[in-house]
């Protein structure tokens, strides 16, 4: 039967629905949104706005060489808005990356954070058409913002004397000192937290399981439920202020379509199982 939870993270209440997973899943549209080379194809610098930060081997700004590079979104959504390139190759994704690679994407992503002026800002990685991207180029973007209802309620929850995360215990996977773990109260189906030592944001020893544990995740969704899957990357850190909140990140894979209840009552119906996700993935 499904049954009303509460999510102690998120503080909010989901809707479970195991048995609605018969149903299936729908098919993904594969096919890319964007031509190669698009804008943020390297050899292409001078068709983005000028970059605000770059890793690169050569080169002046705004050249080819770098291997990591962040712009202005041409069309913010938030007082912050930064896209954050992930490589000038089309077609390479974060999870297929050289380690040396995949660190220095976390790294340009924890200077971009640090540099924000504003209070809050997430991390957030959209692939797929379900997922919102608009481009197949492996990217992500920054969002800052004074407030943001969803950290804020993680605030709260980190407020208590016990951490809430550190007790999650649906283990999928380790990566170093962290943990891959299946969300009790998903707000999706098949989400999963990467969950790092308890502290407020990304340490300098950290980097490498980070990078490690971001590319095992994607990697244990995508084998899970298929390549084509469409997925959101969401990373919450501490906002400038907060004494207690240990840093996350959420992979929420995008296999349902909200309906009239989802939107209407802002109650999420997920089809799954906490504890069948992470049986079936720890054990894949």
């Amino acid at each position: 039967m499904p049954e009303l939870v509460f999510d102690p993270l998120g503080r909010r209440h989901v809707l479970l629905a195991p048995e609605r997973a018969k149903r299936g899943a729908p098919a993904f549209d594969t096919s890319p949104p964007d031509p190669d080379p698009c804008d943020f194809c390297g050899g292409q610098e001078s068709r983005t706005p000028p970059e605000t930060y770059a890793v690169r081997d050569e080169g002046p700004p705004d050249s080819p060489g770098w291997r990591v590079r962040v712009v202005p979104n041409l069309y913010p959504a938030t007082p912050f808005h930064e896209v954050v390139v992930h490589s000038p190759d089309h077609y390479v994704h974060f999870e297929d990356q050289s380690a040396e690679n995949r660190m220095d994407i976390v790294r340009t992503y924890r200077h971009r954070i640090r540099a924000a002026p504003t209070r809050s800002v997430v991390a957030v990685w959209n692939r797929g058409r379900a997922s919102g991207a608009s481009r197949s180029h492996g990217h992500g973007q920054l969002f800052g913002i004074d407030e943001l209802p969803t950290i804020e309620r993680e605030v709260e929850a980190f407020s208590t004397s016990d951490c809430v995360l550190c007790a999650f215990d649906l283990d999928v996977a380790t990566c170093g000192a962290f943990r891959i773990v299946a969300h009790p109260v998903p707000f999706v189906a098949g989400e999963l937290l990467v969950v790092p030592p308890h502290s407020l944001a990304l340490d300098d020893d950290q980097v490498p399981d980070a990078a490690e544990a971001l590319a095992v995740a994607v990697r244990a969704t995508l084998s899970d439920l298929g390549g084509a899957v469409p997925f959101n990357l969401v990373v919450h850190t501490a906002p400038r202020g907060a004494e207690r909140f240990h840093w996350h990140a959420h992979l929420m894979p995008r296999t349902a379509t909200w309906g009239g209840l989802e939107m209407g009552a802002e109650l999420p119906i997920v089809a799954a199982d906490p504890q069948e996700t992470a049986r079936r993935l720890s054990s894949s």
